[in-house]
């Protein structure tokens, strides 16, 4: 960035590169010669002129060169470009080209004898250190910076003062400021010039920055404190050796017959003007151009005091034109210069005996007649504190320079309060221009002294109230004291910024914030009436002044960014393919974020309630456009959806915030400014609709996956069914969207919720329940009851028994309810139990996060209809309790699911016995003899099939179905014993061998301790272990037993249903008709009429060729069997081996 500063330096260095290209004989003057640069002001040059002249040899003329230069001043700056028509615009184009025209005028006409220095520092104010404006700072071409209209517009940063009429340049100021300075050192006796002092002491300023550059350490002393301090500020304000040694030698005349007293800047300069001639100077040019300045600073002066006298101002006018116009002094014609500096001089004189109009001491006419030149002057004694090397610094001398500075104040009229007033604005300019903190919070603390000093001078307050400015309001002219308007005009800035802080203040800007939000204040309580008028909640904003500008500050704010936002979303509504309501709650929410962390912090402690009034108006401004849009839908589309959404979260934000910064107090000022946008009533029956047609989508799918599940495992690791993941993870993505639309929601949303996912999961179970058979079909019909005899003729025809066989129905269902699917379906079971409490899980935990918001804009929505807090937290909190309740319809699912598993426990073990194996167990076991069809050969068979199974179930459910088969196997063994028919007789002999058979039935499910447990199998063999002992018994003590137990049994008894018994008349019959032995025939022959068994044939048995048993053996030969499976029947293996 370019600051005045280095424009200045470049404006040196283009000088001596002017002169040095005009002295060179590179151009000829008119005459042939070299050019006579005495009286031609470099500055005025233009150099695209001096460079054409060099190029074609021509002759150079000044006044065509001047005229060259103030008619490129008219166009706009170009930039040296291939195309050679690339320029730099004075606003910031949005599209197009570069127009062809020239650029417009942007001021009033430019006055034929301005210096380059013209250009006013105010286009160059961009800050780049805290980025106020919060836009790129850098120019390029067909663009300038963007930044804030405060530092764009000149009037905003300027005092106001009259404007100079002679065209002196910053220059020009700075050097007649600095030969203010030393008159008033030289005059007052604090500085003695010395003619032995030699020129090349350095400043202890030079030297420190010496030190700095080149690592040497300097500690010299001067002897003259003011003199090395004069140094220093000659450097600082950029004035050369060559004009100090002019001024100094042109001071040590004069202060031989002047006084302090005698000293105004007029008479200062027409005895400068005496004392100094052409050969004081190093070039002739240079003595022409300080008295032309001169002669240009005695009319400012002059002018102002005969305005009303035509000839005076003529003469006067005549006397000055001759002063830069007579090169010799000396000489002696009419006219001459000495008698011109007699004249003026008898004019200034009687201008300085007139009588002060305030009677301070020391005043003069100049104090009042030229107060805005004198201002000046003084503005650039005050910035030489400021390091000419490093922008913003301050340097270690400052506060010496000020103390220096005093000595002028009884020549350029400063009093305390105009020298207070000045600093300020010098340190906040200084501001404005490199953009440093430090610099602030300097003007800050300035400010504060301003206000809390007491000057206690009447007089000195009409003084300054004669110090007029001028400066811009609203678009108007304002009159203001000198004091006034540099409050006002700093006011002005700091509003600017503060009335959209959200733009001009980035996160990381916050201390700057927090310096011009109090400088703002300070400056502001001077200018109560010229607040802007309150739009927005005026009664929270007091009757201090301070709270009702930060008041209008938020407010302007919080409008600004929300227009910026309403714009953005507008624009961003197409690319994002969103509502732009959506996508402006989104960007409000943004904005709240950073008013509550970056800016309310500082606001707060200027106003108490900026918190309340900026979220308060956001969801105001918010609700104004939402309205509309909440009155015109009818379906819950993805647009509204978004929106709903959106607008929902932004209030639960707001409220979020008003509530960490207030807690219960918010309830006084919801009920008067918060109107809640009622998201629930618009969402609500839109919700309940959508539920309803997720519930139906569920359903569908449920029946879709139920009807194409093969019921196989999903893998070895995931063995329940592929077609419960799917219910399930279509559940899921209900819930998430559910949950995921942040509208707010009440206990009957969740309610439907539920029973949806209820309702889905029931038809699931229903379905694998109505799949399933009785397990009486399973049961093979017993046998008729048979006597004991032996056949004595083996040609006689005998019955044969035929075993019962299910209908075609129930065969099919019985094919397709396999040990195999039976297993994958207790899985499936077992996983709908435990994704269940998984869901209930996550829904309780969600709805506990989604509640917590919802609590916040519910108690909003119940206190603005006048209701309590506490009481509404209450209700509230009730109702969450008894959220609860609701989910005890999952219990119906896990108790069906249950009911559904032991449904399936009761079969799956009779389903392995009596249907799987019933040929090679039931229908084989003693067939013929006990000896020679004993348990052993049969073992194998179950081995294998609780093998498969051990590998399909999971582990929480091995263990019932082996109980389940275990259970079967005891009752497939009695069967043997009691309805084996009669091809089966037991002698005392066999019970042995059966006792054996009990015995390794019992160790296979044991499985030495891997298997059951052991009380378990106990307790299931124990009715077989019973009637094997009643096999032991004789005969008689059966038949005793049996009158005893059974005196109504009827001769043709019906198989019962119920529970065998031992002891039963039933079971002691059915022992008899098995016994080998003849009284218990001739009992039964008897008693009974039995018929023998020698008249039945033996059982039409087949191989086991059963389809689904073969399809348990086929798979398990393929199996992967687990390390668990393996060893659960190893030891059972080893002792059938070790028995053969």
């Amino acid at each position: 960035m370019e600051y005045p500063l280095l424009l200045e330096g470049y404006r040196r260095d283009r000088r001596k590169l002017l002169e040095f290209l005009l002295s060179a004989g590179l151009a000829r003057s008119p005459l042939g010669n070299s050019i006579d640069l005495a009286g031609v002001d470099l500055d005025t040059i233009s150099a695209d002129y001096v460079l054409e002249l060099i190029g074609s040899g021509g002759e150079f003329d000044p006044s065509e060169a001047t005229r060259r230069y103030f008619d490129g001043l008219k166009y706009p700056i170009m930039k040296n470009s291939s195309s050679g028509n690339s320029f730099f615009f004075l606003s910031k184009p949005t599209y197009g080209c570069p127009p062809q025209r020239a650029a417009p005028h942007t001021g009033g006409e430019i006055a034929a004898k301005s210096t380059s220095n013209s250009i006013r520092k105010e286009e160059y104010l961009v800050d780049e250190d805290i980025g106020l404006s919060g836009n790129d700072s850098s120019i390029g071409v067909a663009t300038i910076p963007e930044s804030s209209q405060s530092i764009k517009d000149a009037d905003t940063i300027s005092l106001g003062l009259p404007a100079l009429v002679t065209g002196l340049s910053d220059d020009d100021m700075r050097e007649t400021a600095y030969e203010v300075l030393l008159a008033s050192l030289v005059l007052g006796g604090e500085v003695h010039f010395l003619e032995e002092k030699k020129k090349e002491k350095k400043s202890r300023f030079l030297k420190g920055l010496m030190s700095k550059r080149d690592g040497l350490i300097s500690q010299s002393q001067q002897e003259n404190c003011y003199s090395d301090l004069l140094d220093t500020i000659r450097v600082q304000m950029e004035i050369s050796e060559t004009m100090h040694a002019c001024i100094k030698q042109g001071f040590r005349l004069v202060g031989l017959r002047m006084t302090l007293e005698q000293i105004d800047i007029p008479f200062l300069l027409l005895e400068l003007l005496s004392a100094i001639c052409e050969t004081d100077f190093p070039n002739e040019r240079l003595h022409i151009q300080w008295r032309r300045r001169q002669a240009n600073v005695l009319e400012e002066l002059l002018m102002v005091s005969v305005n009303d006298d035509l000839n005076m101002q003529g003469t006067l006018k005549m006397f000055l034109s001759k002063l830069r116009s007579i090169k010799d002094q000396g000489l002696n014609v009419s006219g001459g210069f000495a008698d011109i500096l007699t004249i003026v001089k008898q004019y200034v004189s009687k201008l300085l005996r007139m009588p002060g109009k305030f009677g301070l001491q020391g005043e003069s006419y100049f104090w009042t007649g030229s107060y805005h030149f004198n201002l000046k002057l003084y503005e650039k004694l005050l910035c030489s504190i400021f390091d000419i090397l490093e922008d913003g610094q301050i340097i270690e001398e400052a506060d010496e320079i000020l103390g220096v500075l005093k000595l002028t104040w009884p020549i350029l009229g400063i009093i305390q309060k105009i020298h207070d007033t000045l600093y300020a604005w010098v340190l906040f300019y200084q501001f404005i221009q490199t953009g440093k903190i430090l610099l602030l919070r300097y003007t800050v603390l300035q400010m504060q002294k301003i206000l809390s000093s007491n000057y206690d001078d009447g007089i000195g307050e009409a003084y300054i109230d004669h110090l007029i400015c001028s400066v811009e309001s609203y678009g108007s002219t304002k009159i203001l004291n000198f004091v006034d308007a540099v409050f006002f005009i700093i006011k002005s800035w700091c509003h600017n910024q503060l009335e959209d802080y959200h733009l001009h203040f980035s996160q990381d800007k916050s201390i700057a914030f927090e310096s011009v939000a109090t400088l703002a204040v300070l400056c502001g309580v001077r200018f109560t009436d010229e607040c802007k008028e309150i739009k927005y909640i005026g009664h929270m904003a007091g009757t201090l002044p301070e709270s009702m500008l930060v008041h209008i500050f938020v407010e302007k704010s919080i409008q600004a960014a929300y227009r910026q936002a309403v714009s953005l979303s507008d624009s961003q509504s197409h690319v994002q393919l969103k509502h732009p309501l959506a996508i402006l709650a989104n960007e409000l929410k943004l904005i709240a974020e950073k008013e509550h962390t970056l800016f309310n912090p500082v606001l707060r402690r200027l106003y108490p309630d900026s918190g309340r009034l900026a979220f308060i108006l956001m969801h105001l401004l918010y609700g104004e456009r939402l309205k509309p849009f909440l009155e015109e839908f009818s379906q819950l589309s993805e647009n509204v959806k978004e929106v709903l959404t959106a607008s929902n979260s932004l209030e639960l934000c707001l409220v979020d915030k008003l509530y960490a910064l207030y807690g219960n107090n918010m309830e006084s000022f919801m009920i008067n400014y918060l109107h809640p946008y009622q998201i629930k009533k618009f969402s609500g029956p839109l919700i309940l609709q959508w539920i309803h047609a997720q519930h139906v989508s569920i359903l569908q799918w449920t029946e879709r996956a139920i009807e194409i599940e093969d019921w196989e495992p999903l893998s070895s690791q995931q063995r329940q069914a592929k077609s419960v993941v799917e219910v399930f993870r279509i559940v899921e993505e209900t819930v998430d969207q559910f949950f995921s639309s942040n509208l707010p929601m009440d206990t009957i949303h969740l309610r439907s919720l539920l029973i949806g996912i209820s309702q889905s999961l029931e038809v699931y179970v229903l379905h694998i329940v109505n799949q399933q058979v009785p397990k009486t079909t399973l049961f093979p019909s017993s046998p008729a009851l048979t006597r004991y005899a032996e056949s004595v003729n083996p040609f006689t025809r005998k019955k044969i028994y035929q075993p019962t066989t299910p209908e075609e129905k129930i065969s099919i269902q019985l094919n397709n309810l396999t040990v195999r699917k039976l297993c994958v379906k207790l899985n499936t079971l077992y996983y709908v139990r435990d994704q269940l409490d998984n869901i209930e899980d996550a829904i309780k935990q969600s709805w506990a996060l989604s509640l917590s918001g919802f609590t916040l804009l519910d108690c909003m929505s119940h206190t603005t209809n006048g209701q309590n807090v506490a009481a509404v937290y209450k209700s509230l909190s009730a109702q969450s309790e008894s959220v609860d309740e609701l989910f005890t319809v999952f219990d119906d699912v896990r108790r069906s699911a249950i009911l559904a598993s032991e449904k399936i426990f009761d079969f799956i073990g009779p389903r392995v016995i009596f249907w799987d194996v019933r040929e090679s167990f039931l229908f084989s076991l003693y067939r013929g003899s006990v000896e020679s069809a004993r348990l052993e050969m049969f073992l194998p068979v179950i081995d294998q099939v609780l093998d498969c199974i051990c590998d399909l179930i999971i582990d929480t459910l091995r263990d019932k179905v082996v109980l389940s088969i275990c259970q079967a196997a005891m009752d497939g063994y009695i069967w043997v014993l009691l309805d084996g028919g009669p091809c089966r007789v037991f002698s005392e002999r066999d019970v042995t061998l059966m006792q054996e058979d009990l015995a390794v039935l019992k160790d296979l499910f044991i499985a030495n301790g891997q298997g059951l447990p052991c009380d378990t199998v106990e307790k299931e063999a124990r009715l077989a272990q019973q009637i094997l002992n009643l096999y032991t018994l004789k005969a008689d003590t059966i038949i005793e037993m049996l009158m005893s137990a059974s005196e109504n049994v009827s001769c043709h008894p019906e198989p019962k249903t119920c529970t065998r018994c031992a002891t039963d008349a039933e079971t002691l019959l059915r022992v008899l008709c098995h016994k080998k032995d003849k009284s218990a025939s001739n009992f039964l022959k008897l008693q009974y009429q039995l018929p023998k068994s020698s008249d039945y044939g033996d059982l039409d048995v087949k191989e086991p060729t059963s389809p689904v048993l073969s399809d348990i053996l086929k798979r398990s030969t393929s199996f992967t069997w687990t390390q668990m499976g393996q060893r659960s029947f190893r030891m059972m293996r080893n002792k059938f081996q070790a028995l053969e």
